[in-house]
């Protein structure tokens, strides 16, 4: 079987044990081989926002992968020209991986929804399949109106576009409800926040001295 490879990106200011969830919920909708965590070096939608140092933001992932064997981190975006466009990143690893592997770029329904507005957004749906998860509660409406938009077909569990040949696989898992902006200001108010970050990555942020200010 043609091995599939997953895609998580993110900035990871920091890297949270929903980000984790999220990957392992994709592993196993789509009997993923492995998930790349791949934090963003220069996202175009974040350009006016201030991140944590690459190197703190990479470091934290690394902790967060090191013990789980679906996981592994790509520093790629770094190396590549800013702003970080997905395309960018799709065909870089298209061009640079052995032999045939299906890329699963793993997003949220809000994102997702947002899809037309990235930077060669067509091009983005040729190189890869999505899985698309949505929060309880989401209302999945306008994704579906946005999925036959975009040529996509239902297919049993899946949609599909008999054009680029992509399907789109959708969850609607639970899974833990925490963001890298709460964590932040949790950690600038000086509380705990170790049950929502994986091991080690609380005692990286605090050993740093990072989102105190």
């Amino acid at each position: 079987m043609t091995p599939r490879i997953g895609i998580l990106g993110g900035t990871f200011d920091p890297v949270h044990n929903g980000h984790i969830a999220l990957a392992e919920a994709a592993g196993k909708l789509c009997d993923l081989s492995e998930v790349m965590l791949l934090p963003s070096a220069f996202p175009p939608h974040k350009q006016n926002q201030q991140l944590t140092e690459y190197l703190h933001r990479s470091s934290m992932v690394n902790i967060a992968a090191q013990d789980n064997q679906l996981l592994y981190v790509s520093t790629l975006e770094q190396l590549l020209p800013s702003p970080s466009y997905t395309i960018d990143t799709l065909q870089y690893l298209k061009l640079h991986t052995v032999g045939k592997t299906d890329l699963y770029f793993i997003i949220g329904a809000d994102a997702f929804l947002d899809i037309r507005t990235w930077y060669k957004y067509k091009e983005v749906l040729k190189e890869a399949h999505f899985i698309v998860f949505s929060r309880k509660g989401f209302k999945n409406k306008k994704l579906l109106k946005l999925f036959r938009k975009l040529d996509y077909i239902k297919q049993g569990n899946k949609w599909h576009n008999d054009e680029n040949g992509k399907s789109i696989f959708t969850s609607s898992a639970t899974l833990p409800s925490v963001s890298s902006s709460a964590i932040r200001t949790l950690v600038a108010e000086k509380h705990s926040v170790d049950t929502l970050v994986p091991l080690g990555v609380s005692q990286y942020i605090s050993e740093h001295g990072l989102y105190l200010t």
